[in-house]
């Protein structure tokens, strides 16, 4: 048997070793691209993507809220900004997802001005009850 071959290529952005033979990135420049890969599309590129496009809109809407899951990683970690709760928060989106036009930014939906950590019962109060008074 033979050792396997150590890949030799070096990555396009460093000089380190890519992560295989079909990449041109290595790990660390290939997770900052997968992160970062859709911050810069609207949400009418996402949705026209071939992997997205003919899915349910809540479908969409609910991937588009896992990107929010995902970049703000840290907001998960605080605690519920009405209540205080700490053991569990969920992220709520200030403006809903649904309510954003195609030509706008993921980055823009899924920014940090648009999304706060609630605890589960906060959050639900948020989505369906009347919201004026809401952090008094």
């Amino acid at each position: 048997m033979h050792p396997k071959r150590k890949c030799k290529k070096v990555c396009s952005r460093c000089d380190k070793i890519v992560r295989n033979y079909r990449s041109t990135l290595c790990e660390e420049h290939w997770l900052e691209h997968k992160e970062n890969q859709y911050r810069d599309k609207t949400l009418g590129e996402y949705r026209t993507k071939l992997s997205v496009a003919g899915k349910h809109p809540s479908w969409i809407n609910a991937h588009v809220r896992s990107f929010a899951r995902s970049w703000l990683k840290h907001l998960a970690l605080e605690c519920c900004r009405k209540c205080g709760y700490d053991k569990h928060v969920e992220l709520a989106h200030i403006r809903a997802v649904s309510d954003f036009q195609d030509h706008e930014l993921l980055r823009d939906v899924n920014s940090e001005d648009n999304v706060i950590p609630l605890c589960p019962n906060c959050h639900w109060e948020f989505d369906n009850l009347e919201r004026d008074g809401f952090f008094d």
